[in-house]
């Protein structure tokens, strides 16, 4: 159950990650200012933390099935690693733009929006593997410390 809080905890760290990104891009970018920063944030963590939470989550229980099968090198793995996550953004980007498009009744991609959907998918999929590997924490290692420090104070 700690994978779960675990991989949970970097989905938030994500969302805000990556909010904050869009929100800096369209506020000094795009609109120059229309909105304040702190609304578009808002705005984006909104609709951004169920598509953490809802696909990205079990995306990173599938993607960490699939890698468990070999022993590879360092570089390979990051690549690898990084090269299925970012297939993973694209498609549950795709899937949320598919699902937001058809409820506002468009039920066609222009090349345009289709690229716009596989950059923002490859780049949620960068900041959260990225956050991924900052906070690599082994977890079973941590609980094996705490109980001999337990043991440990007990005698």
């Amino acid at each position: 159950m700690s994978k779960l809080f675990h991989r949970l905890f970097i989905s938030v760290l994500s969302v805000v990650l990556f909010s904050s990104l869009l929100a800096g891009y369209q506020y000094y970018f795009v609109h120059g200012q229309e909105l304040n920063y702190a609304l578009l944030m808002g705005i984006y963590s909104f609709y951004t933390a169920p598509v953490f939470i809802l696909g990205g989550v079990p995306a990173t229980y599938l993607i960490d099935y699939l890698l468990k099968k070999e022993a590879i090198t360092t570089i390979h793995a990051y690549l690898r690693s990084f090269g299925m996550y970012g297939a993973a953004g694209v498609v549950v980007a795709m899937i949320y733009f598919a699902l937001t498009s058809m409820a506002t009744g468009q039920f066609y991609f222009t090349l345009s929006e289709s690229v716009s959907s596989i950059m923002i998918g490859i780049a949620a999929a960068a900041v959260y593997y990225h956050i991924q590997l900052l906070l690599h924490i082994n977890w079973e290692k941590l609980k094996q410390k705490q109980r001999e420090e337990q043991q440990a104070q007990e005698y």
